[in-house]
């Protein structure tokens, strides 16, 4: 297991410069040229198993004129990265930018300028791809889904992970046409279907509401990065860690239920319909296996965050909340 320690931190912009800062090293790439000593990298990310387009935010201080200008145009690809020590950096955010500022922090005795990045993922594509396509009798809501996937390819997103196998159940017997926005389609198919659609980093996924996506488990402990304890809500498993990319939503999270702070139930009649949301969709895994529907990444590299913070539900079928089944709208602030 790596440790979580010595913190580095990369942010690369299409065309533009690459910042790099390395807590291993006595002093820091900066401007992608010079050693400099402490470079000053924040971020925020808030990424969610949802349609709408995940964001970022950068802040990199104190850098070059000419760093500024060569990356204040909107439209181009940046990529946040970060880790530990000796261990992987693994990708936290990768989207375009939509806004790039040159601003200056007066908050403090000696102000700094900087650079202050937002950026979305994939925005673009999500906002005006479009489909025109007629599928013959005996498709399914996959062909659908594909006839999608391939209107945001051509706008620069990536297939991914597709559940075929709950997308397959159902075989119309006519044709059908497919036109209009392709996330107008998509939002159907995934209401037909009980999944969920999304871009993370770039790439495009399909999954069950009610099945974990294929891979591995992340253990959340004392040990591996679990601050405090996790907590029960009515929307789910709220917890937050030492920085973990690998921590995204669709990810699973194992957590010990002993980790897990119990909520308290309402004893009043008004309080009923909130406990029956805690009993259902707060409810505990009997193997402590949790799947991940909002995750924030925050962090500073001359700073004390260093954070993620996420919210998950059981992974067991029917307990998905339903503001995250019905594509989210009342997410977390972290």
């Amino acid at each position: 297991m790596t440790e979580l320690y010595l913190r580095k931190v990369q942010v690369a912009v299409e065309g533009g410069r690459t910042w790099t800062y390395d807590g291993t090293l006595p002093e820091s790439n900066a401007d992608g040229r010079t050693q400099v000593p402490g470079l000053h990298i924040r971020f925020r990310t808030q990424q969610k198993d949802a349609s709408t387009p995940n964001v970022a935010r950068i802040d990199i201080y104190n850098v070059s004129p000419s760093s500024v200008a060569a990356t204040l145009m909107t439209g181009k690809q940046v990529t946040l990265s970060a880790g530990y020590g000796d261990g992987p950096a693994h990708i936290l955010f990768k989207g375009q930018i939509r806004q790039a500022r040159a601003n200056v922090r007066d908050d403090t005795m000696d102000p700094d300028s900087y650079l202050a990045i937002l950026a979305t993922d994939s925005s673009q594509a999500r906002n005006f791809a479009v489909v025109n396509k007629s599928l013959s009798a005996g498709h399914t809501y996959y062909d659908q889904v594909m006839v999608c996937a391939d209107a945001l390819k051509e706008l620069g997103v990536e297939v991914g992970y597709i559940d075929k196998d709950r997308l397959t159940k159902t075989q119309f017997s006519r044709g059908y046409a497919a036109h209009g926005m392709a996330k107008s389609l998509l939002r159907e198919v995934c209401n037909a279907t009980k999944t969920s659609w999304s871009i993370q980093n770039g790439v495009f996924q399909v999954v069950a509401n009610d099945k974990l996506k294929p891979g591995s488990t992340i253990a959340l402990n004392g040990r591996t990065g679990l601050i405090g304890q996790a907590v029960q809500t009515i929307g789910g498993i709220e917890g937050k860690s030492l920085l973990n990319g690998l921590i995204v939503p669709t990810s699973t999270v194992q957590i010990d239920n002993g980790s897990i702070q119990r909520a308290e139930i309402d004893p009043s009649i008004a309080g009923e319909p909130n406990n029956q949301l805690l009993a259902q969709y707060g409810a505990l895994s009997s193997d402590g296996t949790y799947k991940v529907f909002y995750a924030s990444h925050e962090g500073e590299t001359r700073g004390n965050p260093f954070y993620t913070s996420f919210v998950a539900v059981s992974a067991a079928v029917g307990v998905v909340p339903p503001q995250y089944a019905s594509r989210g709208v009342s997410l977390p602030n972290y």
